[in-house]
């Protein structure tokens, strides 16, 4: 009889032993999960909210927005001074975040301020012609090549990539009628001295090249793509639409600001659509190609 009492209190122990284990890795777990969340939520506590990154980024933009009026008032060095700290603050601004994301939207708009000091550093006389929209493209494309580089941004995540062509074909086309409305709002001189094919072919390759490859892979694909992990899909393309908008100050017509928001707006909602820049690439070359070289002889 000693004999089985002994092996059930043999057995009563280690099953005491078990749920004694059990419980303390359970505990030992729980408490790691415990202090993995705590740590998750002192992480996010450090990042400025939602409100917060727009506020600043609002800022920021306002900021470039003085530096246009100073400098289209004829106050060339103070908007050069004012481009440059802009340029500084972004640039220490975004190095000293934790979040990811939104540092590389600032590092994104840091192509702005560079943007107005390179228009400052030309002669007046190359401003607004093809000279100067080549010029700005350079510097623009040279920026965004380093922006991709240091945020290792594949070509599909700046939307370079085909899409379907019917519809991006579509989307290209819309600039013919972009091009005449914008014509009805500024009435342009034209930027080619003689209405022939050459020159139309020549300009209309620049314009191509600086206001449709240039600017859309920094405003759709770089500067929109970064709003939408920041803001989401519906307040980046808002944000995007509005920093595309304030960088044609230049035509100092509040009528055609309220068109070119319109239509970055257009130019955003078909990137997001398709996640292409291609149409909207040629849209864009297309409408600037009937607004400065083809309409103002055609109708002017």
């Amino acid at each position: 009889m000693e004999e089985p009492e002994a092996s059930k209190l043999l057995e009563t122990k280690k099953t005491s032993y078990k749920k004694a284990e059990t419980i303390f890795q359970r505990f030992k777990t729980e408490s790691r999960a415990g202090k993995h969340i705590q740590t998750i939520q002192m992480e996010r506590s450090s990042f400025p909210s939602f409100g917060d990154n727009m506020v600043i980024v609002l800022i920021y933009l306002l900021a470039l927005v003085v530096a246009q009026v100073v400098t289209a008032s004829h106050n060339l060095e103070l908007g050069f001074v004012m481009y440059t700290g802009i340029f500084l603050v972004m640039l220490f601004h975004s190095a000293s975040l934790q979040d990811e994301k939104f540092a590389y939207l600032l590092m994104s708009m840091m192509a702005l301020p560079i943007l107005g000091m390179v228009g400052l550093s030309m002669p007046i006389k190359v401003v607004g012609s093809l000279t100067w929209f080549l010029a700005v493209a350079v510097f623009i494309l040279g920026a965004s090549y380093a922006i991709i580089k240091v945020q290792e941004l594949k070509p599909e995540d700046i939307g370079l990539k085909l899409g379907d062509p019917k519809v991006q074909i579509l989307i290209a086309l819309s600039g013919v009628l972009l091009g005449g409305l914008e014509y009805m709002i500024l009435k342009p001189d034209p930027l080619i001295p003689h209405f022939t094919l050459k020159w139309v072919l020549i300009g209309g390759s620049i314009l191509i090249i600086s206001t449709g490859i240039a600017e859309e892979l920094l405003f759709r694909g770089i500067i929109q793509g970064n709003a939408e992990k920041v803001f989401g899909n519906a307040y980046g393309l808002l944000f995007a639409s509005i920093v595309f908008t304030a960088m044609h100050l230049i035509w100092k017509s509040i009528p055609d600001m309220i068109f070119i928001f319109a239509v970055a707006l257009f130019y955003g909602y078909a990137f997001q659509k398709t996640r292409s820049i291609y149409g909207v690439i040629f849209s864009h070359g297309i409408a600037n190609t009937f607004l400065l070289l083809i309409l103002p002889f055609l109708l002017g």
